[in-house]
């Protein structure tokens, strides 16, 4: 295996965290950008901001409640 330099080892750190940053927060706007870019399928309704937003409210709720509903029932139970 080949020794690296410290500044090199600093540099791939920051190359990785770049591309991190990068995918996280770009994929999402990407798909969405590509699918209304395409436009519907035949037969199927325009895309609108508001079908996915909403859609992406009641998933983030979904979320919040399979992970915190058994908490707060067991709260309310007392148990």
């Amino acid at each position: 295996m080949a020794k690296l330099s410290k500044e090199t080892k600093q540099r791939l750190q920051q190359v990785f965290q770049c591309g991190q940053f990068v995918i996280r927060w770009g994929f999402i706007p990407t798909v969405l950008y590509l699918g209304f870019k395409r436009g519907a399928d035949p037969g199927m309704p325009e895309p609108t901001v508001l079908r996915y937003s909403s859609l992406a409210f009641w998933g983030t709720l979904s979320r919040i409640l399979f992970w915190a509903g058994p908490i707060l029932l067991a709260d309310v139970l007392g148990n």
